[in-house]
């Protein structure tokens, strides 16, 4: 691979050579007037290393609704898409059967009761220590027994375990249902998280409390804003990459869990030369510029650094206050005359193929 100097020796004689060219059809063609030319005075601008990272969007709390035992369902308490507090039933599963056994279960412990306390004031009266205990096991007996078929009962009450927006309904009432059946989802979206990935290179940039903005293609005009919750403690070894997880306020409730976003970070940010894209001349790896001096554009070697949408950054070759040439520019050579015709305003606006023209 050739080195720098020698790339710059030879874009510097193939600019020689196509000048040399150009003097010689000149003197061909006989004199030619001033090429109308449009300029661009260097100006500062910030630049800096920027990654675009992708992720998906999570719910800051997320479950499927399910039951705990197969039973049919009895009635749900809720409405496809609702908003729901923590505690609010959600599915009701016939529960006849269990609440008999309650009845049952609390007449025994009832009668437990009123037998301890009958033998009590006997005791050494007839009534042995031995009686008294063993009625009193049987009370354990039976408030043990009441505290199993509450918990039976409350696997048939099934309730949101914290406040969010369910989804779509999965069954209907008189279903058969099993521990596997999805009833609904439960999200908590008043806030999303957000994980996704950056190169090691870019670890110094970020902290918890750094605010970063991102973009859906659902909603292509709108920025996010969030920031950086938490870093992985680890690096992968084999991408070079770590973890990033970051939080987005969701007051309009309009960013939905699975939703794929993209973030862009920068690093080294620094303040530069810059000049349009268009007034560069490559060569190879080797750039150059027309600069005015006097009303004779001369071309000037340059290098160039970071990028922006239409911008590139000078590192060497070009001062403040320069101008180049940015329209004109396959009709000069070095040395030739030019006369300014206008400034550059700036790059042609996309099409938009909604509206016909350019946005």
């Amino acid at each position: 691979m050739l080195s720098r100097d020698v790339a710059r020796g030879i874009a510097v004689l193939v600019f020689g050579a196509l000048a040399a060219c150009s003097k010689s059809d000149e003197a061909a063609a006989g004199p030619a007037g001033p090429v109308e030319v449009t300029v661009h005075e260097l100006e500062w601008r910030d630049f800096a290393d920027e990654l675009v990272a992708a992720g998906t969007l999570l719910a800051d709390e997320s479950t499927e609704i399910s039951a705990n035992v197969t039973e049919r369902v009895q009635e749900l308490g809720f409405d496809d898409g609702q908003r729901v507090e923590a505690g609010d039933l959600l599915a009701l599963l016939e529960s006849e059967e269990e609440r008999g056994i309650l009845e049952a279960a609390q007449a025994s412990l009832d009668e437990e009761k009123r037998e301890l306390k009958r033998l009590e004031p006997l005791l050494g009266r007839g009534v042995s220590e031995a009686d008294v205990a063993a009625r009193r096991t049987r009370l354990a007996v039976a408030q043990a027994r009441i505290a199993q078929v509450q918990a039976q009962l409350s696997d048939r009450q099934i309730t949101a375990p914290f406040a969010g927006r369910v989804g779509l309904r999965r069954i209907s009432p008189g279903a058969m249902v099993e521990p596997s059946d999805v009833i609904t989802t439960l999200d908590k979206t008043d806030v999303m998280k957000l994980d996704f990935t950056v190169p090691e290179t870019f670890l110094s940039t970020l902290q918890p409390g750094l605010v970063i903005a991102a973009r859906s293609s659902a909603f292509p005009e709108r920025d996010f804003e969030g920031e950086v919750s938490e870093i992985d403690t680890r690096i992968d070894p084999v991408t070079r990459a770590v973890a990033v997880r970051a939080l987005f306020p969701n007051p309009d409730d309009v960013l939905r869990p699975g939703m794929l976003m993209t973030v862009t970070l920068s690093s080294n940010p620094k303040r530069s030369l810059a000049l349009p894209e268009r007034a560069v001349v490559a060569v190879g790896e080797v750039k150059a510029v027309f600069r005015i001096e006097d009303g004779v554009a001369r071309r000037v070697v340059i290098e160039t650094g970071r990028r922006q949408p239409g911008w590139v950054e000078v590192v060497e070759g070009l001062a403040e206050g320069d101008s180049v040439v940015t329209d004109g520019v396959l009709s000069l050579r070095d040395g030739g005359e030019v006369k300014v015709a206008g400034t550059y305003e700036g790059a042609v606006e996309a099409y938009d193929p909604k509206s016909g023209q350019s946005s």
